[in-house]
């Protein structure tokens, strides 16, 4: 039996909820990784939203011949309480997508960025409402974003979406936070203050924001075991970040997710070029001042991933396509990450 299930953007950290009513929670194991229902498009270089019982898979490519095709479907996977997934298409992009970035707020979605084959829908920051049909409404413009910020990482926060970036040496070497309230486009910037961190494994807890690993700016762009925390203030500012426990291994072009009190990275791998994905599962427990306890190697995937999709629906984490290496496909991994208590 399956307890209580929450679907919103912050997770309860008790055991109980406040009606006395016990609620599942992590507590840094996942049990072994099931195959699930195959994306109905491959891809990989995606990007993905869940709301509710939902996943939203966004965008991405795959080869078919000698090139590389994108798509513009967006495809909701309804997640049941077995961990079984059905998937349907619920809309479409502007144009076809890849290294888009994709958050919701509880219902509405919010699509950041990506390499669109309409060079007017770059830069924008698109969102829709899915309704209880799994169809999402009309894709229109939020906001545009003050610089190109492409295959990252998004959240939102105490009413302020939240999006990683990553500048180049040559132009800024550094790592910031992008954020706007989300009732009004009004940009502002963090610093993270520790230089370019490319394709490294971002993710939000309540409290607290993660860069994890990457690659740098260095001769060679060298992966990094690197791992840093910054707290998010009540109005979503990202406090100075620090340093935390380091990645057992250099990981790059992986997938990171926050779940009640641990951060899991899933993926990725060692090197940028001419390495395959890995099928390394990792954990730490979140701990009260945002620091990071030692990580634990966990059950491996099935298959190596990197850009590819990870994703928290109710007590499941999804792996959402990506590539072994080479084009796109359409597998499926489910896990249950959250437990009775």
């Amino acid at each position: 039996m399956l307890g209580k299930r929450f679907f919103t953007s912050w997770f309860f950290t008790i055991g109980c909820a406040s009606d006395g009513v016990a609620v599942d929670l992590a507590n840094g194991q996942v049990d072994a990784w099931q195959t699930a229902a195959a994306l109905p498009t491959a891809r990989a270089n995606h990007c993905s939203a869940v709301v509710g019982d939902a996943l939203l898979v966004i965008g991405g490519n795959t080869k078919l011949g000698d090139n590389f095709v994108k798509t513009d479907e967006i495809h909701a996977g309804r997640v049941a309480d077995d961990g079984t997934i059905t998937w349907s298409l619920a809309g479409k992009t502007p144009s076809p997508v890849t290294e888009c970035t994709a958050t919701s707020d509880g219902r509405r979605i919010f699509i950041l960025d990506g390499l669109y084959d309409r060079e007017s829908d770059a830069r924008q920051v698109f969102t829709a409402e899915l309704d209880d049909t799994g169809l999402l409404g009309p894709l229109t413009s939020f906001a545009t974003l003050p610089q190109i910020a492409i295959s990252s990482e998004a959240a939102v926060r105490n009413g302020t979406l939240l999006m990683m970036d990553t500048l180049l040496p040559n132009e800024g070497d550094k790592t910031i936070t992008l954020r706007t309230p989300t009732s009004t486009a009004t940009w502002t910037t963090d610093d993270w203050s520790i230089g370019f961190r490319a394709q490294a494994q971002y993710a939000f807890a309540d409290r607290f924001a993660y860069t994890i690993g990457g690659y740098k700016g260095d001769t060679g762009n060298p992966v990094t075991t690197d791992v840093f925390v910054a707290a998010i203030g009540s109005a979503g500012a990202i406090a100075p970040a620090r340093p935390t426990t380091a990645l057992p291994m250099p990981v790059t072009f992986g997938e990171a997710v926050a779940v009640d009190d641990f951060l899991f990275v899933v993926g990725g791998r060692g090197q940028v070029l001419g390495a395959p994905g890995t099928t390394s599962v990792l954990a730490a427990e979140i701990l009260d001042d945002g620091s990071l306890a030692p990580w634990q190697t966990l059950g491996a995937l099935p298959l190596g991933r990197s850009n590819h999709e990870l994703a928290l629906v109710g007590d499941y984490l999804v792996v959402a396509g990506g590539a072994v290496n080479g084009p796109g496909d359409a597998n499926v991994f489910v896990a249950r990450v959250r437990f009775p208590q």
